[in-house]
């Protein structure tokens, strides 16, 4: 993983905020996300406190199993917390139901995975669409939407072309797509350039920074690349589930 893209001061994403943004995209204070194995605790986060700014890209770093991929599926819902508070976008997390907790996620953040996961038998126009059909159906209205966000990331001559007729950094761009189609204020993107040469990894992080800057959208990412990690406005390294060193 990583990219051979050089960094300016000017690149740097950097504060802004949509409209009606709130101050703070994420806060955790104190959190902990503890797991039993057999009879031994294990926490792969442990009190971790964090504050990030709207408009902003943070990259989150550190080894394997250091809480990375943890700290991402707090903010996003994905998980709950042991002990402490997480709050997005102005909402504690904690005091969610469920079917609340599922609408967030919908309606307001965006996730990209190193995986990709698109759904195989779709075509890409078809994936982009599938957040929307909960709220729009398979309409007319939601196809403009999901062509839209398609055109976003350069894969309008690849709306009908299945995943496995596309390259893998064109994969990734469709999962941006789709991650942007319900027009998150918040994307958490878990190693988006992990399984991409570098010439498609600087694509896609370009892509992922231009919606800080143009949009004011959030953008929240996990990295082994120290590459990567630099062009981000503000960099967290955790070690052991804890944060060892904050810059930006």
């Amino acid at each position: 993983m990583g990219t051979d893209a050089t960094t300016t001061a000017g690149e740097r994403a950097g504060a802004g905020g949509g409209a009606g943004a709130v101050a703070d995209a994420v806060r955790l204070e104190n959190v902990t996300r503890a797991y039993r194995r057999r009879d031994v605790e294990v926490r792969a986060l442990d009190g971790v406190t964090l504050t990030l700014s709207s408009g902003m890209a943070t990259a989150v770093t550190g080894p394997s199993g250091s809480g990375k991929s943890t700290l991402l599926s707090l903010a996003g819902g994905l998980e709950r917390a042991s002990a402490g508070k997480v709050t997005v976008l102005g909402t504690d997390l904690g005091t969610l139901p469920e079917e609340a907790l599922a609408e967030l996620r919908r309606d307001r953040l965006g996730f990209v995975f190193q995986n990709y996961h698109l759904i195989p038998t779709l075509t890409v126009c078809e994936n982009v669409m599938l957040p929307l059909v909960p709220r729009f159906g398979l309409t007319l209205s939601a196809r403009v939407r999901a062509l839209h966000s398609i055109e976003k990331v350069g894969l309008e001559n690849r709306i009908h072309h299945l995943p496995k007729e596309l390259s893998g950094g064109e994969q990734q761009r469709a999962a941006l797509a789709r991650a942007l189609v319900m027009r998150p204020a918040l994307i958490l993107a878990d190693e988006p350039t992990g399984n991409l040469d570098p010439a498609n990894a600087a694509v896609v992080l370009d892509l992922l920074l231009g919606l800080v800057r143009a949009d004011g959208i959030t953008v929240l990412l996990s990295t082994h690349s120290p590459e990567v990690a630099a062009r981000c406005a503000r960099q967290v390294r955790l070690e052991q589930g804890r944060v060892v060193e904050a810059t930006g």
